[in-house]
C-alpha cells in the first residue's frame, strides 16, 4: 500500500514540474541495475558499487549518453558518460541537487569531448524514489528534445599559443613560463585528491627519467592544492616533475578538471593535450614528444 502511494504521489509531482517549465521539450527513461561493460574499470578506480545506467536519447547517431545513479563510499550520487561514434570519451561523476522550488534532485550537466572542443548540456530530474529521469537537452538556456553540440573557445587547446604562467614553485621560488623559452614543456595540471592523476604518477616519473640527457625539455606540474597538502602527498609519494602551485587564474585558464598532459614546443606552441589519465598515459606522452624531436 505505501509504495502504491509512493509512486502515485510521483506520478503526481512529474507532470506538475514538467507543466511548470515547458512539457514538450522533456524525455524521460527508466534507471536499470548494471552497467555498461566499458564502465566497469571506472568501478574500481573510484569506489563505486550499487550502480544503475539508463540511455539518455539524443537523436543523433554519432553521441550517446549514458546516466546513471551509484554509490560512493558512503555518500550516493550520479555519473554520466559520454560515446561519440561508439567509443567511450568520457566518465565522470555529477551530484543532483534540490532547489527552492522542487524537492525533486536536479542538475545541468555540461559534457566535454574532442579534447574540450565541443560541448553538449543536459538538465536531468530524478526521484530517489523511483527509476524514472526525466531530461532535456539545452542549447545555452533553451530547452531541446535533440542533442546540442556547441564549439568551445578555451585558453588551452592544441595547435594554439600557449599563455605565459606565473608561478611559484614548491620551494617558494617564481618561475615563469617565459624562463623556458626555445625548450619544450611538459606540463601535468593535476591535484592530490584525483585518483586518475595519482595513478599516472609512476608512468609520467619513468618519462622524466628516459628524458633526464635531455637539457631542452622541462617537465612541469602545476597544482591548485594548497602548499602543505601538496608538501604532504610528496613526502611518500615521489613526483618527479618541477612542482608549482597555480592561483586562481591559472584555474580559469586549465579548468577543473584532471589530470591534463600537454607539451609546448620551443615556439610556444601546444602540440600535444590529453584529458584524463591512466598508468599508460606517458605511453602516448613519450610518442609525441619523440615524434616532434624527431621531426626538428
Amino acid at each position: 500500500m505505501k509504495q502504491t502511494i509512493v509512486f502515485l504521489i510521483i506520478g503526481i509531482i512529474f507532470p506538475v514540474i514538467l507543466k511548470a517549465q515547458n512539457q514538450e521539450f522533456y524525455l524521460t527513461c527508466k534507471l536499470f541495475s548494471g552497467c555498461p561493460i566499458e564502465i566497469e574499470p571506472f568501478k574500481k578506480q573510484f569506489g563505486i558499487k550499487d550502480i544503475s545506467y539508463a540511455t539518455l536519447e539524443t537523436r543523433t547517431d554519432s553521441i550517446n549518453v549514458i546516466f546513471g545513479e551509484m554509490t560512493q563510499g558512503a555518500c550516493n550520487g550520479y555519473w554520466v558518460s559520454l560515446y561519440c561514434h561508439n567509443k567511450l570519451t568520457s566518465f565522470s561523476t555529477v551530484t543532483l541537487e534540490k532547489s527552492d522550488s522542487s524537492e525533486i534532485p536536479t542538475k545541468k550537466i555540461d559534457i566535454e569531448f574532442d579534447k574540450s572542443a565541443k560541448r553538449i548540456s543536459v538538465q536531468v530530474m530524478h526521484q530517489p524514489s523511483t527509476d524514472k529521469v526525466v531530461y532535456t537537452w539545452l542549447n545555452n538556456n533553451a530547452k531541446s528534445k535533440k542533442v546540442v553540440i556547441t564549439n568551445v573557445v578555451k585558453p588551452i587547446q592544441e595547435n594554439r599559443q600557449f599563455p605565459t604562467l606565473e608561478l611559484e614553485s614548491i620551494k617558494g621560488e617564481n618561475i615563469s613560463t617565459k624562463d623556458f623559452a626555445g625548450k619544450y614543456i611538459v606540463i601535468n595540471w593535476w591535484h592530490t585528491g584525483c585518483v586518475p592523476c595519482r595513478t599516472e604518477i609512476p608512468g609520467l616519473n619513468a618519462l622524466v627519467e628516459k628524458f633526464k640527457a635531455t637539457p631542452d625539455i622541462i617537465f612541469l606540474a602545476i597544482s591548485p592544492d594548497k602548499k602543505d597538502r601538496l608538501e604532504n602527498y610528496l613526502k611518500n609519494n615521489e613526483f618527479k616533475y618541477l612542482q608549482t602551485f597555480g592561483n586562481k587564474e591559472i584555474f580559469k585558464i586549465f579548468g577543473g578538471s584532471f589530470p591534463k598532459n600537454i607539451i609546448v614546443n620551443p615556439k610556444g606552441n601546444i602540440t600535444y593535450y590529453s584529458e584524463g589519465g591512466d598508468e599508460k598515459k606517458h605511453i602516448e606522452i613519450e610518442e609525441s614528444l619523440k615524434k616532434q624531436l624527431d621531426e626538428e
